[in-house]
């Protein structure tokens, strides 16, 4: 025999709980995956005008001082300089300054002495945006080995033949 509710008897039944249950965690299933992609992309998005920052300062102190130097301390003193170290938003690993030719590291140019840099081609890039660690390019839908969004290039100076 069927039960039906009386006037007294309040609260849910099962079922309405369950359905309750279902619709909350398919709304779940769909917005957790889509929020964590949203800051994936916005730190990709963020590492790359970090990136074309850090190249700005580098054009400056080639206008400045005639070499390329490296980001800590190089490119946070002056006045063109960075306010602060830009990080990769992703884990806060540190952007690399690197000598195209060789891929060594540059070293910190002496404004003083006006020794170190160097006046050779430099690739600045994120350590989150390699084909071993795709984290960037995964994260907008291109493959690991797309990493020319992550990595720009500046050429080597040349020497100015004007008097």
């Amino acid at each position: 025999m069927i039960q039906y509710r009386t006037e007294g008897a309040k609260g849910f039944s099962l079922v309405e709980l369950l359905a309750v249950v279902l619709v909350l965690s398919v709304l779940a299933a769909t917005a957790v995956p889509m929020y964590i992609n949203t800051r994936k992309v916005a730190a990709a998005r963020a590492c790359k005008g970090n990136i074309a920052a850090i190249a700005t300062a580098e054009s400056a102190m080639v206008l400045r001082y005639g070499s390329y130097t490296n980001i800590n301390p190089g490119l946070l003193a002056g006045p063109e300089s960075l306010g602060n170290e830009p990080k990769c938003p992703l884990d806060g690993q540190s952007y690399t300054v690197k000598v195209t030719s060789t891929g060594t590291a540059v070293t910190q140019y002496d404004t003083v002495a006006g020794t170190g840099g160097t006046t050779l081609a430099i690739t600045i890039g994120c350590p989150n945006a390699t084909v071993a660690n795709p984290l960037h390019q995964t994260a907008q839908g291109f493959s690991a080995t797309t990493n020319s969004n992550w990595n720009v290039g500046m050429p080597a100076l040349v020497p100015d033949s004007l008097p």
